[in-house]
């Protein structure tokens, strides 16, 4: 009796202490539950200023597209987006191994047996066509045309580096004329491959012609390179007072050509230059999208240099359509070149009109009719000049033979339409010019 007695002591204790356990255990979990949903409450508040943070910010980006066009380029183009222009940007000096004081001898084996005139025009029919099956179909074909038409010497020349300069084929008393490409180019771009030949054969003596790499920067997508092209400008301005402080190079012997985005290049130069002022910009179609007619700051301009001209190939499209120099002109119009079915190659072919400008006679090379400059919208888009002026002007090769009273002279915007095959720039005389 007494052993079932403690028996069921025992159980009753047992029991007693499981119901204990399990209060205790409830009010743990009562614990747990109340803590997670204290967690579970501070990541909903986490996340409420999250979502409150990312509204901010798209409000911000709102406030930002509602903000004038220029004035948001503006803030885009001071965004530091880790590109060193000044170590990323490199310069080439190109020069021609045949003086032209210097023919070869009566009988030499590398005389040609053409006269001056035919090789010349031999040579420019060779550039012409092959940069055209390049514009045309986006091929280089111009690398092996031009080592059989031209001997040159190229060297590196490295910015502050005197001894790169001192050593070189640079010489302070020959005409310098610093080269620019656009975007995606680089060493090899096409328009070094087309004007370079026709500098290396100038009847006018020899040249130190600089071509500048910048293609690190070029290479990325337009938007981007487009915000470098102002650090580049910056860069070939410290070169500029560069050759003219260590080499004594002289600013009426310079001309910057650049095109593209490689004319906007070559106008931030002219605004950075510190030890002169340019003397000479030629622009090629210089580039539209982005660059704001109303940032001056930003783009060229005719203050970059004493003397801004302007080829125009491309307008409304790749290229800028509204005058920008002291002398504009629209080839065809400005837009659709013959022969082109797409705007890159309308584009390219500024290039090209520029190389058969240097190489072709005064006399033979088209002329431009004047236009009223408050007329150009109507000229390019109507194709038509409602108000022509008296004046006659051609693009005249390279102006190394005109003073700057010359080319103070020299004003206006000018159209005129090419040939719809190479040479492009020539002009067709007709039978009543001939005489017959």
């Amino acid at each position: 009796m007494a052993i079932i007695s403690v028996l069921i002591y025992v159980c009753l204790w047992l029991a007693a202490a499981k119901l204990e356990a399990n209060s205790k255990e409830h009010e743990t979990g009562a614990t747990k539950v109340e803590n997670n949903f204290a967690d579970y409450s501070a990541q909903n508040e986490a996340l409420a200023q999250k979502v409150d943070a990312e509204n901010n910010q798209l409000q911000e980006l709102q406030l930002l597209n509602d903000v004038d066009d220029d004035e948001q380029l503006l803030r885009l183009q001071n965004y530091n987006l880790l590109y060193n222009a000044e170590r990323q940007t490199y310069f080439q000096l190109h020069t021609s191994n045949h003086p032209h004081s210097n023919p070869p001898p009566s009988g030499s084996e590398h005389q040609n047996q053409l006269n001056p005139s035919a090789v010349q025009h031999h040579r420019l029919l060779q550039h012409v066509v092959g940069n055209t099956l390049t514009a045309a179909f986006g091929l280089n074909l111009m690398d092996n045309a031009s080592k059989d038409i031209m001997l040159m010497t190229t060297e590196n020349i490295k910015l502050y580096d005197s001894n790169s300069l001192r050593h070189s084929r640079f010489n302070p008393f020959n005409p310098t004329r610093i080269i620019i490409h656009g975007w995606l180019g680089n060493a090899h771009a096409n328009i070094y491959n087309t004007l370079l030949p026709a500098y290396m054969n100038l009847s006018t003596g020899n040249y130190n012609v600089f071509t500048v790499d910048w293609g690190r920067g070029a290479i990325a997508d337009y938007i981007t390179a487009s915000y470098r092209v102002k650090p580049v400008g910056q860069v070939v301005a410290k070169f500029v007072d560069f050759l003219h402080q260590e080499a004594g190079m002289r600013f009426e012997d310079l001309q910057l050509i650049g095109f593209s985005m490689g004319a906007h290049v070559a106008g931030l130069a002219g605004k950075y230059v510190q030890t002169g002022r340019l003397k000479v910009i030629r622009a090629l179609d210089p580039a539209l999208p982005f660059f704001r007619y109303a940032q001056e700051k930003e783009r060229l301009t005719m203050d970059d240099a004493d003397y801004v001209e302007v080829l125009h190939t491309s307008v409304g499209s790749y290229g800028f359509d509204r005058p920008l120099g002291h002398v504009d002109f629209y080839a065809n119009w400005g837009s659709q070149q013959p022969g082109c079915f797409w705007h890159e190659c309308s584009h390219w072919r500024a290039f090209i009109l520029f190389g058969e400008s240097l190489q072709l006679p005064l006399f033979e090379q088209i002329e431009g009719k004047g236009c009223v400059t408050s007329e150009w919208q109507q000229l390019t888009k109507s194709r038509h000049c409602a108000q022509e002026t008296d004046n006659m002007l051609s693009m005249a090769g390279d102006l190394m033979e005109l003073s700057m009273d010359q080319l103070a002279r020299r004003r206006g915007v000018y159209y005129f339409q090419t040939n719809d095959m190479p040479p492009y720039m020539a002009r067709i005389v007709n039978k009543k010019e001939r005489g017959t």
